[in-house]
């Protein structure tokens, strides 16, 4: 096993392609998150951009963005410690890592790690969409005017999610365009947006998220109307609408499923802390 580190976004995407075609859903955080930087929208302190090739051919890819989380697609075991090893010896210390379930012991073992579970996530994918039922008010996309207001609506999601975004309004601003406000008299009583759209040769997806309602205007509908709102924009122009959903969360995820979306595949968002050593006698 072989792996590579390649020198940036575009080179990143091109070599993954029949990878990430043969796998458009558990791959899709992986290209558009490459998708977002080769195209400018997006920057990190420090990018790394691994591929795992067996006999030529490449079996796995991560994109490490600082200060997050090495990122993992689907992939052998092997690969996965291969990454995870490739990882630790980058001169930065490897704090978590987001993967397939049924490769985290591998990636932990790479980066020579203890694995502490953060969050368990499910992987939705939409069958037939559902519309919500009728809501009062309308669908509008976030503008340059807005931006403020929606960094702080992302600040309360991040936080509530624990999620790790260092620089909200960067992820705004870079989100025009692929975020909606449902409002209710002018005011924005929900939000939700999409990834950036990744095509393959396999299917053109699109990743559904952020999705947040502040906590007093919950249960009114309106998360699942701005939810569809933003899927009944991306279906003309996809082949695939997918999500991540916490798995403990269940209101969030009947939501989902009430429009239409369907749990394929899990991942895990760990921790990696450096074992414990001995004391000496």
């Amino acid at each position: 096993m072989r792996v590579r580190e390649l020198p940036d976004a575009a080179e990143f995407l091109a070599a993954t392609h029949d990878l990430r075609a043969a796998d458009p859903v558990r791959t899709n955080i992986l290209g558009s998150i490459a998708r977002s930087v080769a195209d400018g929208a997006r920057t990190y302190d420090q990018m790394f951009w691994y591929v795992a090739e067996d006999a030529g051919a490449v079996v796995g890819a991560a994109v490490w963005t600082l200060p997050h989380k090495l990122v993992l697609g689907p992939m052998p075991p092997a690969a996965a410690r291969a990454i995870g090893a490739a990882a630790a010896g980058s001169g930065a210390p490897v704090h978590g890592a987001m993967c397939p379930v049924e490769i985290a012991h591998d990636v932990a073992i790479g980066v020579g790690a203890r694995a502490t579970l953060s969050m368990g996530e499910r992987i939705l994918v939409l069958g037939h969409f559902l519309r919500p039922p009728t809501t009062v008010g309308v669908a509008r996309l976030v503008t340059q005017d807005d931006v403020e207001h929606a960094v702080g609506w992302l600040d309360q999601f991040t936080t509530e999610a624990g999620v790790l975004v260092v620089d909200n309004q960067a992820a705004a601003r870079a989100s025009l365009g692929r975020l909606w406000y449902w409002e209710v008299d002018g005011v924005p009583v929900a939000m939700a947006g999409h990834a950036a759209v990744v095509s393959t040769s396999g299917a053109i997806v699109a990743r559904v998220g952020p999705v947040y309602t502040p906590v007093p205007l919950r249960g009114r509908g309106y998360g699942a109307a701005v939810t569809g709102a933003v899927v009944e924009h991306l279906l003309p122009i996809t082949d695939i609408v997918m999500l991540y959903t916490d798995s403990a969360n269940p209101t969030s995820n009947a939501l989902y499923e009430r429009l239409g979306f369907a749990h394929v595949a899990d991942v895990v968002d760990l921790d990696l802390t450096a074992p414990e050593r001995p004391s000496g006698d």
